[in-house]
């Protein structure tokens, strides 16, 4: 069983899940063995640590807070952030922010295979 700290690619080499978030959000991955943890307090911030986790060349999963991917401001991250698979990014719901489970799962899901699990 794989720890939560890397993940394998076919070929077998690890890659690293890298967390962009609160502190709060941070210390939750950092006690799980996660050790690319970026704390960021605001849009700026996440920019660059987005950047300074995308040119990390181990780095296959990011995970960043939901919140602070809404306000990332350039263009070229919110493109990668959207359509990026090495490395992933998901972005999660931070701590004090609420989102229903069933919407995380169905975004992932339509960005993974393009099918709306929901769509009627």
């Amino acid at each position: 069983m794989e720890g939560m700290k890397e993940i394998k690619e076919k070929e077998g080499k690890l890659y690293k899940i890298g967390v962009i978030g609160s502190e709060l959000l941070g210390m939750g991955f950092k006690l799980a063995g996660v050790k690319a943890v970026r704390i960021a307090r605001n849009g700026e911030e996440a920019e660059k640590a987005l950047d300074e986790l995308l040119n990390m060349q181990d780095i296959g999963i990011i995970i960043i807070a939901e919140g602070l991917a809404n306000k990332i401001k350039s263009r070229r991250l919110q493109h990668i952030i959207e359509t990026s698979l090495m490395p992933l990014i998901i972005a999660i719901p931070d701590y004090q922010e609420k989102e229903e489970e069933v919407d995380v799962l169905r975004r992932l899901v339509l960005r993974a295979i393009g099918i709306d699990i929901l769509a009627k």
